[in-house]
C-alpha cells in the first residue's frame, strides 16, 4: 500500500514538472502577443501617441471661445469714521480670437502632423521590436536544433571511437588514429556544453524582451519565399516614409506660421456683471468689445524667424529626398538578400545530402580496407561540417526573412 502511494506521488510530481516545462515553451504567435502586451518599447511608443493626441486636442482650444466666471464678497472698514462698506459681485466673461494671422489654425495642423508622425513612429517601433524578438526567437529555436545535431554528432563520434578502438586492438589501426577519434569525441561533448551555455543566454534575452519566462521556442520555422515587383508602393507606405513626409509637412507649417508675425490679430470680448453692497447683488452691467493689434516693427524678429523657418523647410525637403532614396534602396536590398539566403540554404541542403551519401560509402569502404583512415576521417568531417553549415544557412535565411519584412515596416506573422 505504501509503495502504491509513493508511486502515485512520484507520477504526480513528474506530470507537474512536464506541465511546468511545457508552459515555458511558446510559439511565435504567442511571442508576438507577449511582445505587444509586455514590451516596454511598444508600450512607451503607445504612450507617446496618446501624449501627441492630447497635444493635438489642446491645439484646437484657441479656435474655441474662452469662458470664465468670477464672484467676490468684500468688506472695507474706514479707520477714521469706523464705517464699513460691503461689496458683492459675480460675472461671466467670454472672449474669442477672430483672427491671429492664421497662427492658431496652423498650430492645429502642425499638432495633427505631429500626431501622425508619432503614430507612424509607433508602427516602426513595433516592426523594429518584433524584428528583434524574431531574431531572438530564431536564436533559441536554432540553438535547440543545434543541440540535437551536436548530440547526434557526439553519438557518431562515440561510435567512431569504439570502431577505431577495436581496429587498434586488433592491430589494424595506429595509435594516432585512436587519439584523433578520442579528441573528436571530447570536442563533440564540449560543443554540447558550450551550446547549452549559449541557449541559457538566448533564453534570458527572449525572456527580457517578452517580460515572460521562456524555456523553448515551439513549432517549426521555415522561411517562406515571396515575390515582389512594386517596391515603390512598399517604400511609399512604409512607416519610415510617413515619418519623413510628416517632418517635411511640419517644417512647411512652421514656415507658414511665421507669416502671422506680419499680420494683425483681431479678437472679440464680452462680459456680464452683477454688483452691489448686498448678496445677491442687484446692479448689473455688461460690455462688449472688438479689438485689433498689429506689431508693425518688432525689431526685425519676424524677418529673422521667417528666414530661419525657410532654411529649415529647405533642409527638411532635401533630407526627405535622401531618406526616401535610402529607404527605397534598403527595401530592395533586403529583398535580394532574402532571395540569396534562400538559394544558399537550398544549396547547403544539397551539400548535406551529398556528404551523407559519401560518408556512408566511405564507411563501407573503410571497413573493407578500400580507403585509408585519413580519407575516411576527412569525408566524415566533411559530412559533419555540411550539417553545421546547413543549420547556419538556415539561421541566416530566417534572419534575412525577418530583415526583409522589417525593411518596409512589416513583420513575420
Amino acid at each position: 500500500m505504501g509503495k502504491t502511494i509513493i508511486r502515485k506521488i512520484t507520477l504526480s510530481i513528474f506530470v507537474l514538472s512536464l506541465l511546468a516545462t511545457s508552459s515555458l515553451a511558446i510559439s511565435w504567435e504567442e511571442a508576438l502577443s507577449l511582445a505587444q502586451k509586455n514590451n516596454p518599447q511598444i508600450k512607451s511608443a503607445a504612450s507617446q501617441v496618446d501624449s501627441a493626441r492630447w497635444s493635438y486636442y489642446r491645439s484646437l482650444s484657441p479656435l474655441l471661445p474662452q469662458l470664465s466666471a468670477s464672484a467676490s464678497l468684500g468688506q472695507t472698514a474706514s479707520g477714521t469714521s469706523a464705517a464699513t462698506s460691503n461689496s458683492a459681485s459675480y460675472g461671466l466673461n467670454v472672449s474669442q480670437t477672430l483672427f491671429a494671422g492664421f497662427a492658431n489654425y496652423i498650430s492645429g495642423l502642425s499638432a495633427k502632423a505631429n500626431l501622425d508622425y508619432y503614430d507612424a513612429s509607433r508602427q516602426k517601433i513595433i516592426s523594429d521590436t518584433y524584428y528583434t524578438v524574431r531574431k531572438s526567437f530564431i536564436d533559441l529555436f536554432i540553438e535547440d536544433e543545434n543541440i540535437k545535431l551536436l548530440e547526434n554528432i557526439l553519438t557518431r563520434r562515440k561510435n567512431n571511437t569504439e570502431l577505431i578502438s577495436l581496429r587498434y586492438e586488433s592491430g589494424r589501426e595506429d595509435e594516432g588514429a585512436l587519439l584523433r577519434t578520442q579528441a573528436d569525441q571530447a570536442d563533440a561533448a564540449n560543443n554540447i556544453t558550450s551550446a547549452n551555455r549559449a541557449k541559457y543566454l538566448e533564453k534570458l534575452k527572449l525572456t527580457q524582451l517578452l517580460s515572460a519566462e521562456v524555456n523553448q521556442a515551439n513549432g517549426t520555422l521555415e522561411a517562406i519565399p515571396v515575390n515582389i515587383s512594386n517596391f515603390d508602393v512598399l517604400a511609399q507606405n512604409a512607416p519610415a516614409s510617413v515619418m519623413y513626409n510628416k517632418q517635411v509637412e511640419k517644417a512647411n507649417l512652421a514656415y507658414r506660421k511665421t507669416m502671422s508675425e506680419f499680420l494683425p490679430s483681431v479678437s472679440l470680448a464680452g462680459s456680464y456683471r452683477k454688483s452691489g453692497s448686498e448678496w445677491p447683488p442687484s446692479s448689473d452691467s455688461n460690455s462688449i468689445s472688438l479689438s485689433m493689434s498689429y506689431s508693425f516693427f518688432p525689431g526685425g524678429a519676424n524677418i529673422a524667424d521667417r528666414a530661419t523657418a525657410a532654411a529649415d523647410y529647405d533642409r527638411a525637403r532635401q533630407d526627405f529626398v535622401q531618406n526616401k532614396n535610402d529607404l527605397r534602396y534598403a527595401i530592395e536590398a533586403a529583398y535580394q538578400a532574402f532571395k540569396d539566403a534562400i538559394e544558399s540554404q537550398r544549396i547547403a541542403q544539397l551539400s548535406v545530402n551529398a556528404a551523407a551519401l559519401r560518408s556512408e560509402i566511405a564507411h563501407t569502404k573503410y571497413m573493407n580496407g578500400m580507403v585509408s583512415y585519413d580519407e575516411w576521417d576527412r569525408i566524415e568531417n566533411d559530412y559533419i561540417s555540411a550539417q553545421k553549415n546547413f543549420l547556419s544557412r538556415k539561421k541566416s535565411t530566417l534572419y534575412a526573412e525577418a530583415a526583409w519584412y522589417n525593411s518596409y515596416g512589416g513583420y513575420v506573422k
